[in-house]
């Protein structure tokens, strides 16, 4: 691995990050929610884990949610266009259906098994993301090999008075109109938050529209772009929140209802003959409460929930699917040492989920269950030491039942040093697709294995007394077996129809890399953040993985330039990666390294007053022409201007 000009930036900044005077002027404490069954403060956490609140989003020119998450160590995205269009983040370089995505406490992956799709997905009602990294099946099932991305949206929880308004008007580049308002508040114990959303765009092409040649690993040249019709994005949402919180006991219930209709091209040929689009429509209902708390020998929790998914394509071929997700879990809080400089605690938890696929692809209702049975063991130290031991029994009702665990812990070697480690083991269903096969095409597979992976890190975090400046270096490596390809069956040369069927690849994938992240309060009004990823992924026989660079990089500072007046700047590198190239006319696939990226952006915003706010992002200033994916389109030199406030 050879050292690049940020990470060797931050290795020269050592020196004086430790060196940093004692302030009476120190960080708030954060909790971390995803690491463990129960809070705990990031300053205890061995595990991984990056916290983003409303703050960073807009220091990072955020407005939806990839485009924080591509600002995270180790989370490489893949965007099959503009905005609305199937984006997914390979974190540590699993695939894109090994993370497992929680909102308010629900797991949102699709009853598919694909990857969480962040392409609709607005910041406008979310509070704070958590972004933890490692296996991570012990707590969280499968879906979860590659880490966990936590999301909390509004609740009112927090709010000093009854009655709030919050409200984030946008426009932009490309016919962007973007518009949320939040009612919410607090009183005696009860709170309650009421969101509307709604986002659209006349759009970019899906794929590409200027001209890119590559030269693919058979010395094939291949030419990608040249798409000229505009793919429109359109998403409405709505929520509500309500419950009670009377610190040893409570209440909550939450619904949501999304519509989306996002527009993408089907084929380059066939670009403008049809209007290839999807139309998803998905309800969310939860009721959860809790009885108990930290500082009692009991604590009990309990939550049901349903996802609803309706999803309809229109393409020169149809196909729609409906999906249904139950899921109802118990957990038993035991805080058995709670005083002392040592607290310990055990958590026991189960789980039942429940899904139903019904869809175009098959001429009856696929049903799935899964039965899990989970503990994990606390230490914890005032001084920072933790240890922290947890397993998984999943049952299920069509792979093989698996055990899963993991182990870690951290060390305070002084006030300034701190190590950090984990191990553990994970696992991955097989995608519906993969098991059962569709439309002839894709045959299916009642032997496939789940994959799994044992892995684990190592990290070392450097931090000044006052903990405004930390420096976290941490190296990590996974092996996986039975990682799941694909086969082609036959392939007919003149209808051009080829039939494949999903296989697990005999022997070990590898995967390793280091992560090097900086955050710092340089002054009163300045704030920086900076972080590099080096990833190494090859499979069984030792082919590298594809859409995985080996380098990623970010940097960013936050100036307040008088007491009304803000500005940001970040750079975001992405490295060379492989990637497949599928030829519409010859159906033949080849392999092509794309060249690496990086784009930079300007934000400023000015308080017009203690409760509205205007901001202005310019986005990819230098106009980068670009393929994230190789064929589809990105957003060239874009302009973001809003206007938010709160009464």
């Amino acid at each position: 691995m050879k050292p690049n000009q940020i990470t060797l930036a931050m290795l020269f900044a050592l020196p004086a990050l430790v060196s940093a005077q004692q302030t009476s002027n120190e960080l708030p404490a954060v909790n971390v929610y995803s690491a463990y069954a129960a809070p705990v403060n990031q300053d205890k956490t061995a595990s991984s884990v990056t916290v983003l609140t409303e703050k960073d989003f807009a220091q990072r020119n955020a407005t939806y949610v990839s485009d924080v998450l591509k600002t995270v160590p180790s989370m490489a995205i893949s965007a099959s266009g503009g905005r609305g269009t199937l984006t997914n983040f390979y974190l540590r370089g699993a695939d894109a259906n090994h993370t497992a995505v929680v909102i308010d406490g629900v797991k949102m992956n699709p009853v598919t098994g694909y990857g969480f799709d962040f392409g609709g997905l607005s910041l406008s009602n979310i509070e704070r993301i958590e972004v933890l990294r490692g296996e991570q099946s012990a707590l969280w099932g499968s879906d979860a090999m590659g880490g966990v991305v936590y999301i909390t949206t509004q609740s009112g929880l927090y709010k000093d008075k009854p009655f709030n308004v919050d409200f984030d008007l946008g426009t932009g580049s490309k016919g962007t109109y973007d518009a949320s308002a939040t009612v919410s508040g607090y009183h005696n114990g009860f709170y309650y938050a009421l969101n509307g959303n709604s986002h659209r765009t006349r759009g970019i092409s899906a794929y590409s529209s200027h001209k890119f040649r590559y030269t693919a690993e058979n010395g094939t040249q291949i030419v990608s772009g040249g798409a000229i019709e505009k793919d429109k994005f359109h998403r409405d949402n709505a929520s509500l929140r309500f419950g009670y919180d009377g610190k040893d006991r409570g209440i909550e219930f939450l619904a949501s209802h999304a519509t989306q209709t996002a527009r993408y091209d089907g084929s380059l040929a066939g670009e403008t003959t049809f209007d290839d689009r999807t139309r998803t429509r998905e309800t969310l209902f939860k009721l959860s409460g809790y009885i108990g708390s930290d500082q009692e020998l009991f604590k009990h929790k309990a939550s049901v929930s349903n996802v609803k998914t309706d999803s309809d394509t229109f393409s020169s071929w149809a196909s729609a699917y409906d999906a249904n997700k139950t899921n109802a879990n118990y957990q038993l809080d035991i805080n058995f040492d709670r005083d002392g400089a040592i607290t310990q605690a055990f958590s026991l938890l189960t789980e039942y989920q429940k899904s139903k696929y019904r869809s175009t692809s098959y001429s009856n209702e696929k049903t799935l269950s899964e039965t899990s049975f989970a503990g994990e063991y606390r230490l914890l130290s005032e001084d920072d030491h933790a240890l922290t031991i947890s397993g998984r029994f999943i049952e299920n009702s069509q792979y093989k039942n698996a055990f899963t665990g993991r182990i870690s812990g951290a060390y305070r070697l002084s006030p300034n040093f701190k190590t950090h480690a984990s191990f553990g083991t994970a696992i991955q269903n097989p995608t519906m697709t993969e098991y059962y096969g569709y439309n002839g095409s894709y045959v299916a597979n009642p032997a496939l294995k789940p994959e799994k992976s044992l892995g684990g890190d190592l990290g070392l975090l450097i931090e000044s007394n006052d903990k405004k400046h930390s420096l976290d270096v941490t190296y990590f490596a996974r092996n996986v077996n039975n990682l799941i390809s694909s086969k082609v069956l036959s392939s007919d040369p003149v209808t051009y129809v080829t039939v494949s069927q999903a296989i697990n690849l005999d022997g070990l994938s590898k995967l390793k890399g280091v992560e090097i992240a900086y955050n710092g309060k340089l002054t009163d009004t300045l704030n920086t953040f900076a972080n590099y990823t080096y990833t190494r992924g090859k499979d069984s026989k030792g082919v590298e993985l594809v859409r995985r660079p080996k380098h990623l990089a970010n940097v960013g500072v936050a100036y307040q330039i008088t007491e009304q007046l803000g500005a940001n700047a970040s750079l975001s590198y992405v490295g060379k990666r492989i990637d497949n190239h599928f030829n519409e006319v010859t159906y033949a696939s080849s392999r092509v390294k794309l060249p690496s990226y990086t784009l930079a952006n300007l934000g400023v915003n000015y308080q017009v007053s203690p409760n509205v706010n205007i901001y202005a992002n310019l986005n990819n200033i230098f106009n980068k022409k670009y393929e994230n994916i190789i064929g589809y389109g990105q957003m060239g030199r874009n302009v973001y201007v809003g206007l938010k406030g709160s009464f």
